[in-house]
């Protein structure tokens, strides 16, 4: 009634590309609450999805749909048989795939024909709506993504491999290390953080040591909140409030009711090698 398949990108992508999954629904309702995450593109071939975001808007959609990276939980549903194919982009894919800064989609979803050229959207949506089987659909999205690489390259994927680095090497990413490491001003920093990443450095952190501490209790790496939390946060009080802030759960909530989706997407990415970092937190 309800699958989701992950596939590990081919080399060419995987400094571009978080995951590859293929989702069916075929409950009379699905819902599940997400946590903040990297930008999305989503393939719906059968169904129409809504997606409500913190600040309260809900984007609905069939066919192609473009989601920027999201600071908050995300509320996503659809009525009836739901089936699409899942591209996660890191950093360097939205900045070489996608092109328009990360902040200006931030907790928000666009027809991915409105950034994109509309003729290869199309195109794309006919070649997957055909494809027999899940080998077909990732050569098809594979070709597309391949085919986007190589009409555009960005300048900065420098930086985005060293604040996916900053972002993954400890439990509480600090702000100051970043820019000492970039060689940039605090200023530059800013600005390249939030056209790759939709978010400034300070929240970029916050983010994911939520995240981080999260992962740790999905997976059980962590007994309680104390363990998760480590060092990298004041008291229980500041790690709670941080806690539900990124993932919509208090820890212990999320514990008992993590969402279907997220604990499968949790476990079934830990199983894929050769991913980078980034996406064992994302």
């Amino acid at each position: 009634m309800l699958t989701i398949r992950y596939f590990e990108p081919m080399p060419a992508l995987r400094q571009h590309v978080s995951s590859l999954y293929w989702f069916e629904s075929r409950l009379p309702a699905f819902a599940d609450l997400m946590r903040a995450e990297l930008g999305q593109i989503r393939l719906i071939v059968e169904g129409t999805a809504s997606s409500t975001y913190g600040g309260g808007q809900t984007r609905s959609g069939i066919g192609a749909i473009l989601q920027g990276p999201t600071t908050a939980p995300t509320h996503y549903c659809a009525n009836g048989t739901l089936s699409l194919f899942g591209i996660g982009l890191l950093p360097l894919g939205w900045a070489e795939l996608i092109g328009v800064p990360a902040t200006e989609l931030a907790n928000d979803a666009v027809d991915l024909a409105s950034v994109l050229p509309p003729a290869v959207v199309a195109r794309l949506m006919d070649a997957l709506a055909s494809a027999p089987d899940d080998e077909a659909r990732c050569r098809v999205v594979c070709e597309f993504l391949l085919a986007r690489l190589e009409a555009t390259r960005d300048p900065a994927v420098w930086f985005t491999r060293l604040a996916d680095e900053w972002l993954t090497a400890g439990p509480d990413p600090q702000v100051d290390v970043l820019v000492a490491a970039s060689g940039m001003s605090a200023r530059s920093v800013e600005r390249l953080t939030h056209r790759l990443y939709g978010a400034s450095p300070k929240l970029l952190a916050r983010k994911y040591r939520a995240l981080g501490a999260a992962i740790r209790l999905g997976m059980g790496e962590a007994a309680g909140w104390s363990e998760a939390a480590g060092d990298a946060f004041y008291d229980q009080a500041h790690f709670i409030r941080e806690f539900r802030a990124f993932t919509g759960l208090t820890p212990a909530r999320f514990q008992a009711e993590i969402a279907p989706l997220t604990r499968i997407t949790m476990t079934r990415r830990r199983q894929l090698p050769g991913l980078p970092n980034l996406v064992r937190i994302a």
